[in-house]
């Protein structure tokens, strides 16, 4: 099976036939793990021996392609199969790999190295077998899984008193992300009755400098301060995040909630420079961990990212139950008159106008479960306490002074780096899967709050929840499966996701509506989302390189960042086709219509979600096989500048869109293409249909050409293992 011999003689063909034997043997003797081959260690170092004896593609060329060429006494030989025995059993010698992988088809298809010499040439930029192997032979010398690329790097301790400012860093982002995002609903949904739309333009918006973490790595990457990369970055980030937050307390509590939303958007540049520099102290770490054990460190700093987010989350469910934030039109001061403003009264809870018409402000509603409040100055400064406390660990940071690299020079190293496959194939699949598994169903938060009665304390129990069994799963991830295929566990955690998602057409239809029984479903659907989350930032690490770890993790995560406002886009973008579901009072009235609408909106949702499996061929099985992805060392200007641009343009747009929507929701807020209703009766709904029918083009088109085209024009074969 391993070579196709035709007109076979004895007198030359045995040796072949001996020689493949031999490989055989020794290949099955070798202890594969299936979906982490290592073959540069124990017995593969025997078959790359032996590969190194056994007649190239060129040599056996020569001797079969020219049909009146004759070697060994005048016998021929067909072209021998490509030698893949040197795979893992479960991927290549069942040619799985070779049928489904993408791993060697690249965007120079059309571009600058296709063009091979020779009668029989390979696909554009696949190597041979021999290639291959080769070039993991040379890396042999290094050891292509140690990426910090120095045998005596020893494992670094994250929780030493040198190193544990990193970890203090990402539990301040965790306090930020939880506080800026989860203070959403109680101001915007609770207390403002927002539209559906602005909810979800507010979410992306307060969160719009992580699609710009590429910049604040070139930064920290090209401007040392001091001849340090690192910790002034993540210094100067806090100090400018507890700034503004200061400017915020002075507002009052009487802040606009559009002005809040933007007032955290600028906090968010802060602490995304403090979490980049921190990210090129992560990937610095993790990369002198042993393979066996790395993944460690990140979901290590991960659950610390989640830990302050549940402890702020705590902080909003004491702070913010009380009537201030939960009753339409309470007022503490008896001085004060309550307000006759009709948007305020017809959201006052009927059992208060008729017990007491003209005094029912001052009357604590059924929605409050406290009687204090927290105002938004302390809640502001409460956090700008913690930042104070943690700046003496970002000092003591233990980081090595380097010289300032020349600009240019580590511009063009770093387009080296993106050229390569393991960058740009690893950004794709980001951005492909993210756009599409990000998508949601817009309208579910007003329709949990008049449907189902869940106010903040209900809300904020729930995101406590979610951040606490996902800071669970991050850690059964880390202990359990840390070396479990990548594609299974997306494969995995995307369908139990949408089991639990789809729980909610019970709710649609009234057929039981529980408050509790929506917060276990989404909590239980946030817990399966681990797998998804850890295996699509595992494989970032590995493609990061020495000395480009910031900029390179960066370059990455902004990628995926830049489509996640682009998802909200699209989630609240449909909601142009479903009018009826974009403000509370006509959810409310929960006509047939309405719960019809709503139910094909959910429906549509859970398709776009499940389509993202289909980019899972872009997804390296695990560790190693994304390090021999990038040992191979393929390249492509094509797919440097594609993911680039796509990037880029991806950025701008989901930032304008939301932007114009937080801060012009009162003028622009009825566009269909903004996901309003419409500002007249005649406007169309063409636009918002482009829109969305592009992106969705792109994320199909793209995976498409690199996943499935080789297949129908015969280069690949279809298998069911390219998902697994």
């Amino acid at each position: 099976t391993v070579m196709r011999v035709t007109k076979f003689k004895p007198a030359r063909s045995f040796n072949v036939a001996i020689t493949s034997v031999i490989v055989l043997a020794i290949t099955s003797l070798s202890d594969y793990d299936e979906y982490n081959p290592d073959i540069t260690g124990g017995a593969g170092e025997q078959v790359l021996d032996i590969l190194e004896n056994i007649p190239s593609d060129s040599e056996r060329q020569s001797v079969s392609d020219a049909p009146n060429r004759t070697r060994f006494g005048g016998f021929r030989f067909r072209r021998p199969a490509s030698f893949t025995i040197f795979r893992a059993h479960g991927m290549a010698a069942s040619e799985a790999r070779a049928a489904g992988d993408v791993s060697s088809l690249t965007f120079q298809e059309h571009g600058e190295s296709s063009s091979r010499k020779g009668p029989h040439r390979q696909s554009a930029g696949e190597d041979s077998d021999e290639k291959q192997a080769a070039a993991l032979m040379v890396k042999h010398s290094s050891d292509i899984y140690n990426i910090s690329g120095s045998v005596e790097d020893e494992e670094i301790d994250p929780l030493s008193n040198d190193y544990v400012g990193i970890i203090a860093n990402y539990f301040s982002v965790g306090l930020m992300i939880g506080g800026s995002t989860s203070l959403l609903y109680p101001v915007l949904i609770v207390q403002g009755g927002a539209t559906s739309s602005l909810m979800t333009a507010s979410y992306a918006v307060v969160m719009v400098f992580w699609s710009y973490k590429i910049f604040f790595g070139f930064l920290s990457d090209c401007f040392p301060i001091l001849g340090y990369k690192r910790k002034p970055y993540i210094v100067i980030g806090w100090f400018f995040c507890a700034s503004v937050l200061i400017v915020l307390a002075k507002e009052g509590n009487d802040v606009d909630p559009s002005h809040m939303v933007m007032m955290f958007a600028t906090a968010n540049a802060g602490y995304v420079m403090a979490d980049v520099a921190a990210d090129g102290f992560m990937v610095w770490v993790a990369h002198r961990e042993p393979i066996e054990k790395r993944g460690k460190m990140q979901t290590l700093v991960y659950s610390m990212n989640k830990l302050g987010q549940i402890a702020i989350n705590i902080l909003i469910l004491l702070g913010f139950s009380g009537p201030l934030m939960n009753c339409a039109g309470y007022e503490p001061d008896p001085r004060v008159p309550c307000t006759d403003s009709p948007q305020v009264i017809k959201r006052v809870e009927k059992h208060l106008l008729e017990a007491s018409p003209t005094e029912w402000c001052y009357e604590m509603c059924h929605a409050s479960t406290f009687d204090w409040d927290l105002s938004i100055p302390e809640f502001a400064l409460s956090i700008c306490f913690v930042i104070a406390a943690s700046i003496p660990l970002y000092l003591r940071l233990k980081e090595d002074k380097v010289k300032a690299e020349p600009r240019g020079q580590f511009l063009h190293a770093f387009w080296k780096q993106l050229q390569r496959r393991a960058a740009w194939q690893v950004i794709l699949y980001g951005m492909i899967s993210h756009i599409t598994f990000g998508v949601m169903n817009a309208a579910k938060m007003p329709a949990n709050y008049v449907w189902l009665e869940l106010h903040t304390f209900q809300h904020q129990i729930m995101v406590i929840f979610e951040k606490f069994f996902f800071f669970v799963g991050l850690n059964l991830v880390r202990r359990y499966a840390l070396n479990v295929s990548w594609r299974k566990q997306v494969l995995c955690g995307s369908f139990l996701v949408t089991v639990f998602n789809s729980l909610y057409f019970i709710i649609i239809f009234d057929i039981w509506r529980n408050s509790w029984f929506y917060i276990f479903t989404d909590v239980s659907a946030m817990f399966m989302y681990t797998l998804n989350f850890l295996a699509s930032h595992a494989c970032m690490v590995e493609v990061a390189e020495p000395g480009y770890e910031a900029i390179t993790y960066s370059l990455i995560t902004t990628a995926s960042n830049a489509v996640t406002p682009l998802s909200a886009v699209i989630s609240y973008q449909l909601l142009a086709f479903f009018p009826s579901l974009n403000d509370q009072e006509s959810i409310a009235t929960d006509t047939p219509a309405v719960r019809r609408d709503f139910a094909t909106l959910h429906f549509w949702v859970i398709i776009i979600n499940l389509s993202s499996l289909i980019s899972l061929p872009l997804l390296p099985r695990q560790k190693k096989e994304t390090r021999e992805l990038v040992a191979k060392g393929e390249k492509s200007t094509a797919g440097g500048l594609f993911v680039i641009l796509s990037a880029f343009i991806f950025l701008i747009y989901s930032t304008a869109v939301t932007v114009i929507t937080v801060k012009y929701h009162d003028v622009y807020g009825c566009a269909k293409m903004l996901g309003g209703g419409g500002c007249s009766e005649d406007e169309s709904s063409v636009m918002a249909v482009i829109l969305i029918g592009a992106i969705l083009f792109y994320c199909y088109g793209t995976n498409f050409y690199l996943s499935f085209w080789p297949i129908l024009r015969g280069k690949r074969r279809f298998s069911w293992q390219m998902f697994l």
